[in-house]
């Protein structure tokens, strides 16, 4: 994974740059190498909020560049983290017969209110603690095809992130000052 900084939009309110045990919220977007824009930082509801140096015990690479990104940002900065989803592994391509026990299962579960029932581009989490996503689905000749592939397997990604707030963490009292410092763009 690569970071790079981005111009700064505003002039921060304060200059405060988030410090390991700091809890920083941040939103972003995500484009594939092609432009296709998967996910843009104004449809985020809320931002996510992490804790500066606690993201590698998650061991998500993409938190770890996210943590990576925003140390040495102030309030309103972005950052360019470009990641890699990997190669494509073809032997994590699945097809199944529709009697098997482990697609009754995904079938029950996917035929909830709200689940739109067993269908092609559904994403499953198998028996085994798996993610999988459903690439075909054959009801006459009996199969469904299911891909384990992490869902950006072959492609690269570049994620826009933009640092909205920085708060001193009332577990560990981290950051300058006294209570909580809270810096919104």
């Amino acid at each position: 994974m690569a970071v790079s900084k981005l111009p700064t939009e505003d002039d921060a309110a304060d200059g405060r740059k988030p410090e390991e045990g700091d809890l920083v919220s941040i939103v972003f977007s995500a484009q594939t190498e092609d432009g296709e824009l998967l996910q843009s930082m104004e449809d985020m509801e809320d931002p996510i909020t992490f804790e500066i140096g606690a993201s590698g015990a998650m061991g998500n690479p993409l938190f770890l560049a996210f943590d990576k990104a925003v140390r040495g940002m102030v309030v309103g900065d972005q950052a360019l983290v470009s990641a890699s989803g990997g190669e494509y592994d073809p032997n994590l391509l699945f097809k199944v017969p529709t009697s098997h026990p482990e697609v009754a299962r995904l079938r029950e579960e996917l035929d909830q209110p709200g689940k739109g029932g067993l269908h092609p581009g559904a994403t499953v989490a198998l028996s085994n603690g798996n993610a999988a996503v459903i690439r075909e689905l054959d009801e006459e000749r009996g199969f469904v095809v299911l891909d384990a592939n992490h869902p950006f397997a072959g492609s690269d990604l570049q994620f826009a992130v933009k640092l909205m707030g920085i708060e001193d963490n009332p577990d560990t009292g981290s950051g300058p000052g006294a209570g909580p410092g809270v810096a919104e763009a």
